[in-house]
């Protein structure tokens, strides 16, 4: 995987600072854990949203100018909640030679047999992620799922079925499910309007029955 780095500075902290860091597009930070004292810094935003598609869970060098290369998993993010744009970030310091475990986004591969044969089938996503546990090195962008396995209407595509890269193990129960089919909502309409119709003929055909058996009662008197 490619290295990805971000350069940082030391920042001041309290509201004011904060706000004349955003004036020059500059996005406020924190980085803390192992035996790294938390910091407030700050970075560049265009900088930082390269960095962070480029990294997805994976790891980020942090340069904090005079101080030695930190090693960091992105945290936490704050997006504003109408623009969308970087509002505060969360850096983790870690050690390269210690597991860690972190949640890793899952991501659907090919295509569902079933869905092809039956158009009124739809695919249901039950999980976003799965944690794993694993070397910061080690740390997976995400895991695919293959649809290919949803072969018919009552498959399902489990944790176990995921596609695990060496050295990372997943801690999330193997059994539970990922992705799964049902019938769309037109799928479903038609199915019961069909019931429905059988339904109403049976009790018309029983009542019609029932009628004329009870004309023909008396003719047997």
């Amino acid at each position: 995987m490619e290295k990805v780095i971000l350069d940082a500075e030391l920042r001041g902290t309290g509201r004011h600072p904060v706000r004349e860091l955003r004036d020059v597009a500059r996005v406020p930070a924190i980085v803390y854990g192992g035996d790294v004292k938390a910091q407030a810094i700050a970075v560049n935003a265009k900088a930082l949203q390269k960095a962070l598609r480029a990294a997805g869970t994976g790891l980020l060098t942090l340069e904090i100018a005079g101080q030695d290369p930190l090693q960091v998993l992105t945290r936490e993010i704050q997006r504003h909640p109408v623009r969308h744009n970087l509002l505060h970030v969360d850096f983790q310091a870690v050690s390269l030679t210690e597991k860690l475990r972190l949640n890793v986004p899952l991501a659907p591969e090919g295509d569902a047999p079933a869905m092809k044969v039956n158009g009124d089938l739809v695919l249901v996503r039950h999980l976003d992620h799965v944690e794993v546990e694993c070397l910061p090195s080690d740390i997976p962008n995400h895991l695919v799922a293959d649809l290919a396995m949803l072969k018919t209407e009552d498959d399902e595509l489990l944790v176990r079925h995921l596609s695990v890269p060496s050295g990372v193990r997943i801690m999330t129960p193997a059994d539970h499910v990922v992705f799964s089919l049902t019938l769309s909502r037109a799928g479903t309409t038609e199915e019961t309007e069909g019931e429905t119709s059988t339904t109403e003929v049976e009790v018309v055909t029983k009542g019609k029955a029932a009628k004329e058996g009870a004309e023909e009662a008396p003719e047997k008197k």
